[in-house]
């Protein structure tokens, strides 16, 4: 069977980028699944896709060399033989604590090249490929637009950088019908957050100020990805998804 339904995910080696590969999933995806070192994370990730009927490949690019957008922009445009992509997922991230007076101008370097210059530089070198009609979907954060933590201004930053893109790339791509949009998860259950969860004291914080009364899950996340990425969002552009669970209403 052809793949038709074609979508990258970048960073998709574990976690939120994970769950929402698995959650597009169908007989008839073509996975592209990006990830920057962990290959086997990776192909754990490719093989959730085959489970479901689906295929894919596994590309690995460094978003820290500015030359890592190029080589995964390359292979996709071969890996897709002629077809289209349908959903292009900027899941990728690289998180820095930035507190002031202990700045690491390198961590930081890294944060805007994976965070902002990759997205932005992949999608413009994608764009030919994009189909007609399909979609771009972005993960922030929903602390852009809430308190969050002062060291952790830069990345926070990085991520609101994003969802101007998003806007900006739903008035370039509309006249090909190509939706942009972004999700903003609040504190999901994952990397550096399940750590601060650990926390007693920032859980019961945490879960007292959200409306839904807990933290996310990558699910979560996922679902609405699945929606962004689906015709049933075709009148949704240039949006910004909190998906927090109602935190800090």
């Amino acid at each position: 069977m052809t793949k038709t339904n074609t979508y990258l995910i970048t960073g998709a080696g574990r976690d939120i980028g994970r769950a929402i590969a698995e959650e597009l999933a169908t007989p008839e995806s073509f996975a592209i699944i990006h990830c920057n070192s962990s290959k086997e994370g990776a192909e754990e990730t490719l093989a959730m896709v085959r489970a479901k009927g689906g295929d894919g490949a596994v590309v690995l690019a460094d978003f820290t060399n500015l030359d890592g957008f190029e080589i995964l922009a390359n292979s996709v445009k071969e890996l897709l033989e002629g077809r289209k992509l349908n959903n292009l997922i900027h899941n990728a991230a690289f998180t820095s604590a930035s507190p002031a007076g202990e700045l690491n101008l390198v961590a930081l370097d890294n944060v805007l090249k994976v965070n902002v210059l990759t997205p932005y530089l992949l999608t413009d070198a994608l764009s030919p490929v994009l189909a007609d009609g399909g979609s771009i979907v972005a993960i922030t954060i929903a602390a852009t637009q809430k308190v969050f933590s002062p060291e952790f201004g830069f990345f926070c930053a990085s991520k609101a950088a994003v969802d101007t893109l998003v806007r900006n790339w739903a008035i370039q791509f509309a006249p090909r019908r190509i939706r942009a949009n972004a999700v903003a998860p609040g504190v999901v259950e994952v990397n550096f957050r399940a750590d601060l969860l650990k926390n007693a004291e920032f859980r019961t914080r945490l879960e007292s100020e959200t409306a839904m009364g807990r933290p996310g899950t990558v699910t979560d996340i996922a679902n609405v990805v699945h929606f962004l990425a689906s015709n049933k969002s075709g009148w949704i552009t240039g949006q910004v998804i909190d998906s927090s669970g109602g935190w800090k209403l």
